[in-house]
């Protein structure tokens, strides 16, 4: 897909991403106030089941933060864009995971790196 092509469709993934947002914000919502209640029930914070809600909302929350800065990458104009090697992100990709800012050769060098504890870089 020529990079043109992403930003005609710029309405339909802001119509992915916006619905995408609000399904987050809702299981946040819903998380937080779970965590919230299970901790006051069980008289603090240290209950499991409070601890495992509390992995589970900041999981969501950073879940959020990828969507909105998305986005922020769609309106700037560089939404579907690598931000490691600037090439193109393939379009199956970002109907799997719109919020996706890596192309899949620069992912899997980001996971490697992570692995090894290296930096590895992809440049085009």
């Amino acid at each position: 897909m020529r990079r043109e092509d992403h930003r005609e469709c710029g309405p339909h993934w802001r119509a992915v991403l916006e619905a995408q947002w609000r399904d987050q914000v809702q299981e946040v919502t819903e998380l937080s106030l779970a965590y919230y209640g299970a901790a006051d029930a069980a008289g603090g914070v240290d209950d499991k089941r409070a601890r495992r809600l509390l992995r589970r909302t900041i999981a969501a929350r950073r879940r959020l933060a990828d969507t909105e800065e998305a986005l922020a990458r769609l309106a700037a104009g560089s939404f579907g864009t690598c931000e490691q090697c600037g090439g193109l992100i393939p379009v199956a990709l970002l109907a799997a995971a719109p919020e996706t800012r890596y192309c899949p050769d620069c992912a899997a060098d980001a996971l490697a790196s992570a692995h090894s504890g290296a930096r590895v870089g992809h440049r085009r």
